[in-house]
């Protein structure tokens, strides 16, 4: 007859261990947060980079057109607004899903059996939506902000020039900010960054000015 000893038992229970480690090990690197915030802060900042030199380009375009109804101007800021919430959003959604469900059906090889309908894809579902709140909702906030004097000018409190000059300026800050952000990020050359970001913005004017408009 087999007598399990102390050492065997002892044995087999490491080993067991060393499985569920190793398990565990697994899926924090297919369900980690660490991958969450590094992607959502990517797609906020880059969508937020381009969303504010679109509205840029609106609010010169509206500028050198000669718009001087505030209230034009901010039907136009307002309607870019949403589609850069809707486009961000959906976009990033469509592309997170796939990517997280990709991640869902390695996790499936590994660990032979199916998760639907499990913590982890609600999990990964879940960080799919939250990813494409912030890559629409953090650009759509940042650039609605640059409505704000053409509202003050809409309630006769501003001059519509004076609203144009501020909304440009808050503009190439935000994208001055946002280089420096970058910046702070890579650990050096923080005003390199925010050198580079503002001169897009500057750059766009001057496009503008030479083309005439």
């Amino acid at each position: 007859m087999h007598v399990v000893t102390k050492a065997t038992l002892r044995k087999a229970i490491e080993g067991i261990k060393d499985t569920l480690a190793g398990l565990r090990d697994h899926l924090e690197d297919l369900i980690d947060l660490g991958d969450f915030w590094e992607i959502a802060r990517r797609y906020a900042v880059t969508n937020s980079f381009d969303s504010i030199l679109m509205l840029l380009g609106i609010i010169l375009g509206g500028y050198f057109g000669g718009i001087g109804d505030p209230s034009v101007v901010l039907k136009l800021i307002w309607a870019g607004t949403l589609s850069i919430f809707f486009s961000g959003s959906l976009g990033t959604y469509i592309s997170e899903r796939a990517e997280r469900e990709l991640k869902v059906r390695e996790l499936e090889k590994a660990v032979l059996m199916t998760l639907d309908e499990t913590v982890i894809s609600e999990v990964e579902r879940r960080k799919a939506i939250l990813i494409a709140l912030a890559s629409g909702g953090v650009p759509s906030i940042l650039v609605m902000t640059l409505s704000i004097p053409f509202k003050i000018c809409e309630f006769g409190l501003m001059e519509i020039e004076l609203s144009y000059i501020l909304s440009i300026l808050q503009a190439l800050l935000l994208l001055f900010i946002m280089g420096f952000y970058l910046g702070s990020l890579s650990g050096r050359r923080r005003f390199s960054y925010a050198l580079f970001t503002l001169s897009a913005g500057l750059l766009l004017l001057v496009m503008m000015l030479w083309l005439g408009m």
